[in-house]
């Protein structure tokens, strides 16, 4: 109403644009990270795409950002702003086809025709322009739609694309069993879209209409080799190129962190300019971010959410929106180790397993792996690989890192090596695990030689059985500084012992979250406490003795 004043913002109803929760608040940004990967699939010249990758690593997001119309407020091409070719831009769409109500199919004959169906209805969804009923929406009335498209666009560019292939697999999609070793839903999804001679269909219809593109995201499976991807799948997935996802690139990274207020839309900039002057996140506190998450999307967002949060919840208490203090980073990193302990893990299984899959070069593999876990440990998320370094390790150890998201290769620009959180816990647990690099053309070097002696601790709690548990080297001297000055024990000091020298405050608290979380495991209490004061004090001593 006239003469109401405008009501004004707050803190406490600033939303955190980093939540990627499926809700109807979820604020969509400007800055994908992706438009390296993005340039590459519509310059690539490959009508029929097969995009790879492991978990986390952003294929779903990829797949829904790249939908996004060009006469929406925002979309994929203008994050391509200085792309040389912007009508190409205009011109090319992409779309995904919906397997969700397919079900309850009894023949092939009948999959093959729901399938060609739900094609149809995406590509009739973009293209705007076709006059089709619902009964032509068939494999005849798909042909008749690409030619017009090809004879009123033809050099416009619609990729079809399949997400969630596994979908297929469940219970009543369909009935029929086609004969296959696939052994994964995502197999066995594929199987049955061989089976049904749909994956034909759609290379045929590739071959013969240039417009059309397909491209199919599946999960990676954890291996030495891309060949071995698809071993139990069809042949006609030969006629695709794969392309694996990877982490961002260094410089797409960056720019995710820097984002302004408004790539955020214009409602939620003008949230947060009512509230605050600042940017977001500062030059400091984005080197910050990205030494810490590296390059991978979703620790990225992971550490970006949480570092809101609690930029956020202290702007609530004290009505200024600040930089993160050394206290609030310790506790980001102690909520990721703690939120992202399912992640951290499936990667270590996934690492291991692709390992160990090519008996033909596992010798050389793993040597190669205890080598790039020497050069891991020394080195922070900004260093550079050297090129003699990853050139002399072969090439199934550099698959495995590019595919399950440790590092991200292109060729002509700088390796850099993965962020904190994930650097210090491949390191961790290779030295756990060290009876996996057991080999009989290599001794296991990934642990120093004092460490090859090995480190035990012995844990007598009352009323129960004494407790073994093995340390590594750097565990070994921090819980022996403890065990020397329990009640209070410094940073500097622990450091000291430890390292030799006084190191980053980040890197230090990584590794004290890790010993803390391990003795809490094994005694079930808590032992490590963290003091004001960058003090730390040790319960329960008696407990414990070093052998």
């Amino acid at each position: 109403m006239d003469g109401e004043k405008p009501i004004k913002s707050s803190w406490h109803t600033l939303r955190n644009p980093f939540n990627t929760m499926d809700t109807p608040e979820v604020i969509t940004s400007h800055v994908s990270g992706r438009s390296t990967d993005t340039i590459q699939i519509i310059t690539g010249g490959q009508s029929a795409i097969v995009l790879a990758g492991a978990p986390y690593i952003g294929k779903t997001a990829l797949i829904r950002y790249l939908q996004l119309p060009p006469d929406t407020e925002w979309s994929w091409r203008n994050e391509l702003v200085d792309f040389p070719n912007q009508e190409k831009l205009k011109n090319t769409h992409f779309v995904q086809v919906d397997l969700t109500r397919l079900e309850g199919i009894e023949s092939k004959e009948d999959l093959l025709a729901a399938f060609v169906r739900r094609c149809a209805i995406a590509l009739q969804s973009v293209y705007r322009k076709s006059g089709q009923t619902s009964d032509e929406l068939n494999l005849k009335g798909l042909i008749k739609m690409l030619h017009s498209i090809n004879q009123e666009t033809p050099h416009a560019r619609y990729f079809l694309m399949l997400d969630t292939i596994e979908r297929l697999d469940r219970l009543g999609i369909p009935s029929f069993k086609p004969e296959t070793k696939a052994q994964t839903p995502q197999e066995r999804g594929l199987a049955l879209l061989d089976h049904c001679q749909a994956i034909r269909t759609l290379v045929d219809l590739i071959d013969e209409f240039r417009i059309l593109g397909f491209i199919l995201s599946i999960e990676s499976l954890p291996r030495a080799k891309v060949a071995d991807q698809f071993t139990h799948v069809s042949a006609d997935l030969a006629r695709f190129r794969t392309m694996t996802l990877q982490t961002f690139t260094w410089q797409d990274a960056g720019k995710f962190l820097a984002q302004e207020p408004e790539s955020f839309g214009g409602e939620w900039a003008e949230s947060f300019n009512d509230l605050s002057n600042n940017c977001i996140f500062s030059e400091k506190e984005q080197a910050w971010l990205r030494e810490q998450a590296g390059t991978h999307p979703y620790l990225l967002q992971q550490f970006c959410f949480y570092a809101f949060h609690l930029k956020l919840e202290y702007a609530k208490l004290h009505g200024i929106w600040i930089e993160l203090q050394e206290s609030g980073k310790r506790q980001i990193i102690d909520w990721i180790n703690e939120g992202l302990s399912t992640f951290f893990t499936r990667t270590w299984n996934r690492l291991q397993e692709a390992l160990k899959s090519d008996t033909e070069t596992k010798e050389k593999t793993l040597g190669d792996f205890r080598e790039f876990i020497q050069v891991l440990a020394q080195k922070q998320a900004d260093d550079e690989i050297n090129p003699a370094y990853w050139d002399q390790w072969g090439s199934e150890l550099r698959y495995i890192l590019c595919s399950e998201g440790i590092i991200r290769y292109d060729p002509f620009r700088p390796i850099h090596f993965p962020g904190a959180i994930l650097r210090y816990y491949v390191v961790q647990k290779a030295r756990e695990n060290s009876e996996l690099f057991t080999s009989s053309i290599a001794s296991p070097i990934i642990v120093s030689p004092t460490a090859g002696r090995g480190f035990r601790l012995s844990i007598s709690r009352p009323e129960n059985q004494r407790e073994i548990l093995s340390l590594s080297e750097l565990e070994y001297h921090l819980l022996k500084t403890l065990l020397q000055n329990p009640k209070h024990c410094s940073e500097l000091e622990l450091m000291t012992e430890a390292w030799g020298k006084k190191i980053d405050r980040g890197v230090f608290t990584q590794r004290m979250h890790h010993l803390r979380k391990k003795l809490r495991e094994q005694s079930g209490t808590e032992i490590i406490q963290n003091r004001y004061g960058g003090l730390y004090s040790l319960n329960h001593p008696e407990w414990f003795h070093l052998d």
